[in-house]
């Protein structure tokens, strides 16, 4: 008798523990995405763009926010689940944060999170101007040139 429990428990010990191995979950089919993004001249180096879909994605159980961080010379690549894996086709609402890791409150003390140097002027999609279309394949979007932007007191440009 306790064979069989001992028997029984290890075969549904055997059946969780095999549903919890590695993460598999559902995805739709991304395409490449390259942009580039300067503020007042120069790259935005450590600014994350993300885009987000202006209607329901198909075969997406919720939306999905393709992101990616800007380099030193204000190239970004978007991905979506890993790597540079880039963004399915459709259109999208694009919104910009720009962290300062670096920044410190001006009378002195200890900094809260990162501000976000653009002061969330490009960081709301339901206020955002930028609009983006990815098509199938690879895509290299339209530069996103922002001029005269007020960059947050204390903060670098870089």
């Amino acid at each position: 008798m306790y064979q069989r429990l001992a028997g029984s428990l290890a075969v549904l010990c055997l059946a969780v523990c095999s549903g919890c191995s590695g993460t598999e979950y559902e995805t739709i089919t991304t395409n490449a995405v390259t942009g580039r993004l300067t503020v007042n001249g120069a790259p935005a180096t450590g600014a994350t763009v993300r885009f987000h879909p202006e209607s329901p994605q198909p075969g997406a159980k919720y939306p999905l926010l393709p992101s990616g961080k800007v380099n030193a010379e204000g190239v970004y690549q978007l991905t979506t689940y890993e790597g540079d894996d880039g963004a399915p086709a459709g259109a999208y609402t694009v919104t910009i944060e720009w962290p300062d890791r670096n920044w410190r409150p001006p009378n002195g003390g200890m900094p809260p999170p990162p501000p976000d140097r653009l002061q969330g002027v490009y960081a709301d999609p339901k206020k955002s101007t930028i609009h983006m279309k990815v098509e199938e394949g690879a895509n290299e979007m339209e530069p996103i040139v922002l001029e005269n932007v007020k960059i947050l007191k204390g903060s670098s440009l870089n």
